[in-house]
């Protein structure tokens, strides 16, 4: 893989995103908030990349990766005008199926485009199938990875938002804003289990997901820019100060902690 097909790629990616703004401030908000996150996510994959000694050609391929895996997402939201992938459609699914349509990623190689398409495949996934190889397995990874971290940094930046205006709730994350949580993902996270995205019900609930990620980063310095950033801190000032909270956050600080040192 090329630099200049990493160009080209860059340039068919916002030529096709900008087709999705209208006169529909609702919208345009969401489609800008998908290719705000893409840019984001860009810089994140080199950072994290290179903490993890990756040559320049993984770079271009990470990049790649990264640059497509929520293009289904544009198309899922003038459909359903919603993210939540819950009565949807499977947003990876949907953007390899823009690509394949549109031939993007044609001009790479058998393997290339192996591994860029098995990546976005399982990106959202619950978890990640077994029986990868080993050099598939670290691009799925990594494009987790980096999708976790700002997935945080979107929430953190819209959490106001999204409790001030429960339309916004509901169009990007196909439920409205509450001040419940469920006592069973409290339960779930503190077992260090992963969570089904079917038991979230409210905005509470998805903070909390966000938190029991935490066993699902893969890599050291994933782990120690969540950290740096104080996200899970952030994150846990806006759930309710109650004793679930407090001994959940122990929790989370303790794994975080762990993860680092173990890794």
């Amino acid at each position: 893989m090329t630099k200049q097909q990493l160009e080209q790629f860059k340039k068919w990616f916002y030529g096709y995103v900008a087709g999705f703004y209208s006169d529909d401030e609702l919208v345009n908000d969401n489609i800008k908030l998908k290719e705000d996150h893409t840019r984001r996510m860009s810089g994140d994959t080199l950072l994290i990349a290179e903490g993890l000694g990756l040559n320049q050609q993984q770079k271009l391929i990470a990049e790649t990766i990264t640059l497509f895996h929520d293009v289904g997402r544009f198309e899922q939201f003038r459909k359903y005008r919603t993210y939540n992938d819950v009565g949807t459609e499977n947003h990876s699914l949907l953007g390899l199926k823009v690509l394949a349509e549109n031939k993007i990623l044609d001009c790479l190689d058998k393997r290339e485009k192996e591994i860029v398409e098995t990546a976005i495949r399982f990106h959202g996934e619950k978890e990640l199938p077994d029986g990868l190889d080993e050099e598939i397995e670290l691009f799925a990874k990594l494009i987790r990875d980096v999708d976790k971290l700002d997935i945080y940094y979107v929430m953190l930046s819209r959490l106001d938002d999204f409790r001030k205006d429960p339309e916004k709730a509901m169009a990007t994350l196909g439920f409205l804003k509450t001040d419940e949580y469920s006592k069973n993902i409290v339960q779930t996270i503190t077992k260090n289990r992963t969570i089904d995205y079917g038991d979230i019900k409210s905005l509470n609930d998805m903070i909390l997901v966000l938190l029991g990620w935490v066993i699902d980063i893969n890599f050291t310095p994933t782990l120690k820019e969540i950290k740096k950033r104080k996200l899970f801190e952030q994150l846990i000032s806006f759930l309710p100060d109650n004793e679930d909270i407090r001994k959940l956050a122990e929790h989370i600080y303790k794994q975080l902690d762990e993860k680092i040192l173990k890794n």
